[in-house]
């Protein structure tokens, strides 16, 4: 996997800039020095506000994640959910009137990247590891349509806190570390993001047991960052955008656990990927495949309505993904 374009040619530009630097001032091209950290900005800004995105909302699940081109892995733990406050079964939808119930999201995510330059031969010997912590909260609405129809706009933000961990072992790492600590390695980097979107969806319950829900989803993410430890970090000023189409089918078995109803299930979803979160992971879709076995139709554990457990792959072009984990439902 391309470890997040974080990876690790951009530190080959911090060894040629040194290496530049360190020569006669006379020897020194300005402009191609401003080339590669230009690059250097722009690379690192992205990826940052990539991980964000995997982080701070859900779209990406948590997980072990690999990189198909040079073999590092990613890894992110994270929780977080979307749903409504109210039950639209409450809801008379004979004389074809509009209502609506209060939507809210979140997601706390963590991710940490780590690469040993194994593409770079300058740089082997060293390690870096990148570690991005985001949270992610947003609000809106259910506007149903019909009793099966829905749709959903909302708005949210993300705050995400990046910060680059290089461990020098050898004497172009040390020099490296020695000259641009906090700079070119080991910064730190806090960003904002604006997140509008909305998502259409269509529920359905089959013979009492099979309830079968449609949705799709865009999100569009403007990013800024709000501090920073190096004058040559900064974002591109471009924006990202997320657009998931999911298909969930919910199945409940005729088997009690604890007096409460089995359920299995799942989904499977298609990402579309845009602007720099798509020129970062250098794959322009991602697709999930979800299962679940779960307790369900729980009614005397506060506001628990089912709990069981989950797991998914996750494939794109660049890379892979497995996820498991618990999965909960809160009924408000």
């Amino acid at each position: 996997m391309r470890s997040l374009e974080l990876s690790l040619k951009h530190l080959l530009f911090f060894v040629t800039i040194f290496c530049c630097m360190a020569r006669p001032a006379a020897a020194l091209d300005p402009a191609v020095a401003k080339v590669y950290l230009d690059q250097f900005k722009k690379n690192v800004g992205s990826s940052v506000e990539t991980l964000a995105i995997m982080g701070g909302e859900d779209g990406a699940s948590g997980g072990l994640y690999s990189f198909d081109n040079d073999q590092s892995d990613m890894s992110i733990t994270k929780a977080g959910g979307r749903g409504i406050i109210g039950n639209p079964d409450d809801f008379d939808f004979s004389d074809n009137s509009i209502h609506w119930l209060p939507l809210l999201g979140g997601s706390i995510g963590y991710s940490e990247i780590e690469s040993k330059f194994t593409n770079t031969p300058a740089l082997v010997g060293n390690h870096t590891t990148y570690i991005s912590f985001a949270m992610g909260f947003e609000a809106g609405a259910r506007i149903y349509l019909n009793k099966e129809l829905s749709i959903g706009p909302m708005l949210g933000f993300i705050y995400s806190h990046a910060h680059s961990s290089f461990n020098a072992k050898t004497p172009v790492g040390i020099q490296l570390k020695q000259h641009f600590d906090r700079q070119l390695v080991d910064w730190d980097m806090d960003t904002m993001s604006l997140v509008p979107s909305l998502d259409v969806q269509y529920e359905k319950t089959f013979a009492e047991d099979w309830r079968l829900t449609l949705s799709s989803r865009f999100d569009w993410f403007k990013t800024w960052d709000i501090a920073k430890s190096s004058e040559y970090l900064g974002l591109s000023g471009n924006s990202s955008t997320y657009w998931e189409n999911k298909a969930d089918l919910d199945i409940r078995l005729p088997i009690k656990v604890f007096n409460h109803a089995l359920h299995t299930g799942g989904f499977v979803s298609a990402g579309v990927i845009g602007g720099d979160y798509r020129d970062v992971t250098r794959t322009d879709a991602m697709y999930t495949f979800n299962g679940r076995l779960v307790i369900g139709d729980i009614t005397n554990l506060w506001k628990l309505n089912w709990i069981g457990l989950g797991a998914s792959y996750i494939k794109s072009d660049t890379f892979n993904g497995l996820s498991w984990g618990i999965d909960a439902r809160l009924v408000f």
